[in-house]
């Protein structure tokens, strides 16, 4: 009896209920991500975006964090990666901002500019929209990722990932 009524609730929660969470505290969900996280031509300190994990699987044997930029395709052809962090500990709770992304845990991929650190926000003109997707995987890829945009992580990883979860900031 336990069983089925375990079964019945467990069907009833939304699909993602056990799905890793992120936010930021230095914007909310949709808004303007505020000029020092932005790059130093933009006025920027190129400080990274402070992130917050939480809700992450039981299972997770680690984390990725990818921020990319899908309106540079109007002005780069590509959409930009400005930051990838792989096999992040999956206890960790917070990403402080630090200067260039240097959090200290994980492993940094290549950005689009083919360095390994955070590089923040950066339009040439106009308001964009970086998105900011955090990954759950069934595994650590104990590796430095190239600058994978979301959706080529996605198809190239899509056996490994558990739930991701993501927010988006505005910067002009």
């Amino acid at each position: 009896m336990f069983k089925f009524l375990s079964v019945i609730f467990l069907s009833l929660l939304p699909i993602n209920a056990f799905a890793i969470e992120i936010n930021s505290p230095a914007f909310k969900n949709g808004e303007k991500i505020p000029k020092k996280y932005g790059c130093k031509y933009n006025g920027g300190n190129n400080i990274s975006i402070p992130i917050n994990f939480s809700k992450v699987s039981k299972n997770a044997q680690s984390i990725v964090l990818i921020i990319d930029d899908p309106d540079a395709k109007k002005v780069a052809g590509k959409t930009w990666v400005h930051w990838i962090l792989s096999d992040i500990p999956p206890e960790t709770k917070y990403l402080d901002e630090v200067k260039d992304g240097k959090v200290g845990i994980g492993i940094a991929g290549k950005n689009s500019d083919r360095s390994k650190k955070y590089v923040g926000p950066c339009p040439p003109k106009n308001e964009h929209q970086y998105n900011i997707k955090a990954y759950s995987l069934n595994t650590k890829l104990e590796k430095s990722l190239k600058a994978l945009t979301q959706k080529k992580f996605e198809k190239l990883y899509e056996n490994e990932i558990i739930s991701s979860f993501m927010i988006f900031g505005k910067f002009k």
